[in-house]
């Protein structure tokens, strides 16, 4: 289905879960996105994403919710055998992703000092399993170009080459199951956080008693946001200045934090944040598509007895650099789309949205069906 013959349609329906936090029960109604085409009535929905706040959830407690919810996410599937342990290390490390997006948020409003442990801590127990994703990474690499380029190549010409990946990135996943400190001291420091952010404080006038905590309010997201905006504007222009594949894999870290950050606003206005959260996910893919290219090529140079003839070589690096550039230029065309904006008009425009979530304008808003 070609995206220029989707034609986006809204419609509301009522949640099939709802919950109770706090003492407050949050259930209702939300609204999907979805497309037809003129060609057929066939509707492709797009779900709402699952970290989001809820429509009239109160901020501390969501973002308390959201990022526990994240770490007992990562513990568990380290307990689901070695089959599952490179699945646990993917779901784990994309959970730690989720919360430094939320501490960016709030970077402002807990002060430096708060975000800048956090945000370490998330950030070292992240890399303890980075070997296992980056060898994941870069054999899923080498089937993208299989994929696209294959039909032009002899049969079977890199087949060893993407065995040799493979027998790497087996032993580095058996090297790091294999230490008896590793997991454990993963699995200990998503729980030792569990219990810092569990004792949040959600009281309103926590913050101005107790000096802590996250008030309800858009001021206390905003800065923050606008920060994570600005830095992935400015990464964008120094990405293409130069062919530099650290510039572009910086660009692409805040350009996941941001799509996190709009899933978690998506009840602001979910016809709109929904759609750019989905546009900064398709950037972040190509993104990432190209780091691990990137990661791939180096690694081929660094350790040459993968592929010891210097044609294969060169000829994949011709593959992958084609591929590299293909994703660029995609990234960039959507990157000017999304990052159009000056930081302080798109906050200024999420903090005008965030008013639609006071209780008498989603009374008002809800009470009115259109048939």
């Amino acid at each position: 289905m070609g995206e220029e013959n989707l034609q986006v349609v809204t419609k509301t329906e009522w949640e099939k879960t709802s919950r109770s936090e706090g003492g407050r029960h949050y259930a209702g109604r939300v609204t999907v996105i979805s497309a037809t085409t003129p060609t057929s009535n066939q509707v492709v929905v797009t779900p709402l994403p699952e970290f989001r706040l809820g429509a009239d959830e109160p901020l501390p407690v969501g973002l308390k919710r959201l990022t526990t919810n994240e770490m007992s996410r990562a513990v568990s599937g380290f307990y689901d055998g070695e089959e599952a342990f490179g699945t646990a290390v993917h779901e784990a490390r994309k959970s730690t992703k989720r919360i430094r997006a939320v501490l960016r948020l709030i970077r402002f409003e807990v002060g430096p000092q708060i975000f800048g442990y956090e945000d370490r801590w998330m950030r070292n127990t992240a890399r303890l399993v980075g070997p296992v994703r980056d060898g994941y990474a870069i054999v899923g690499a080498f089937d993208v170009l299989d994929r696209i380029y294959g039909h032009l190549l002899v049969d079977g010409a890199l087949a060893d080459v993407r065995e040799h990946l493979a027998h790497r990135r087996d032993r580095l996943e058996r090297r790091v199951m294999e230490d008896p400190t590793l997991v454990t001291a993963v699995v200990e420091n998503f729980e030792k956080a569990h219990g810092r952010y569990s004792n949040w404080p959600t009281d309103p006038s926590s913050r101005s008693i107790y000096g802590a905590g996250v008030r309800d309010e858009f001021a206390a997201i905003g800065p923050g946001f606008s920060h994570t905006y600005e830095a992935g504007r400015t990464q964008m222009v120094a990405a293409y200045r130069g062919t530099s594949p650290e510039r572009f894999h910086q660009w692409r870290k805040n350009v996941k934090y941001l799509r996190h950050q709009m899933e978690l606003m998506t009840p602001l206005w979910p016809e709109v944040v929904v759609g750019m959260a989905i546009t900064f996910e398709r950037i972040g893919e190509m993104l990432g598509q190209d780091h691990d290219l990137a990661v791939m090529l180096q690694t081929l140079d660094d350790n040459q007895n993968i592929c010891p003839d210097p044609v294969k070589r060169s000829l994949i690096r011709a593959l992958a650099n084609q591929r590299r550039a293909d994703l660029q230029t995609a990234a960039r065309i959507l990157g000017r789309r999304v990052f159009a904006e000056e930081p302080q008009s798109i906050t200024g425009r999420l903090d005008v949205y965030w008013e639609s979530r006071e209780p008498d304008n989603l009374a008002a808003l809800n009470a009115v069906t259109i048939s």
